[in-house]
């Protein structure tokens, strides 16, 4: 386990640098987007206080998935502890995905986590085998939509969608990584592949839990998803 943040960022080059550039810059751009919408609606509010404010149209739900995305995987570059075979912990990188889900419901929620699992698998994935690759990142990527059943309750959200992407790599890691756990010491592959996805996934999935707790955040998402 190391902690390698800021060597791994100044280690990026070729597509992974360009990637991460151009992340940056449509994060840029849909800020700066999400922003002058949100002013031009307040004008509006404002002049016509006493119209019903109702979620936002499609277009602007598209437009708040593509920020969360974005979002998540700029932070997905952010990785405070790597583990061997591409475990990691980051910046609560699913935690934008989890407040999208959370607030449009299942249908925008996994089709914004499937979506996150294919950038992810554009950013590097390490494959042994397709079901393991399909475990990995398809299906434990997809699994973060689970906080769209949690609409009330952000926090618990995340603690189910991570804790479901967590199980899902500890069944990849018993199958298809189960020959590695004598190298550390274990003699039971379930004990091994879940005591390695909870140091990565688990811990990761805290972080989220912890941060979407805190009042500011709590705060800042009912502002811009425009909860009452």
């Amino acid at each position: 386990m190391e902690f390698k943040l800021f060597s791994k960022l100044a280690s990026l080059e070729g597509i992974d640098l360009y990637m991460l550039l151009g992340a940056l810059v449509i994060l840029g751009l849909l800020i700066w987007a999400v922003a002058s919408y949100a002013k031009r609606a307040k004008a509006q509010a404002a002049a016509a206080a006493e119209a019903p404010v109702g979620k936002p149209n499609k277009t602007q739900i598209l437009v708040y998935g593509a920020l969360s995305i974005t979002l998540a995987f700029v932070l997905s570059y952010f990785k405070l502890v790597t583990l061997p075979y591409e475990g990691s912990i980051t910046i609560v990188s699913m935690l934008p995905i989890f407040a999208y889900a959370a607030y449009f419901g299942p249908a925008y929620g996994f089709t914004a986590a499937f979506a996150f699992s294919l950038l992810q698998v554009i950013q590097g994935a390490y494959i042994v085998h397709p079901i393991q690759f399909i475990l990995d990142y398809f299906v434990a990527f997809t699994c973060l939509g689970l906080a769209s059943f949690f609409p009330k309750n952000l926090p618990l959200g995340a603690a189910v969608g991570g804790f479901a992407r967590m199980m899902a790599s500890t069944v990849s890691g018993v199958v298809f990584f189960g020959a590695y756990a004598a190298d550390y010491g274990f003699t039971n592959v379930w004990a091994y592949s879940l005591v390695y996805n909870f140091f990565s996934i688990g811990v990761d999935t805290i972080l989220c839990v912890v941060v979407a707790s805190l009042p500011p955040v709590q705060r800042m998402f009912k502002r811009v998803f425009g909860k009452a």
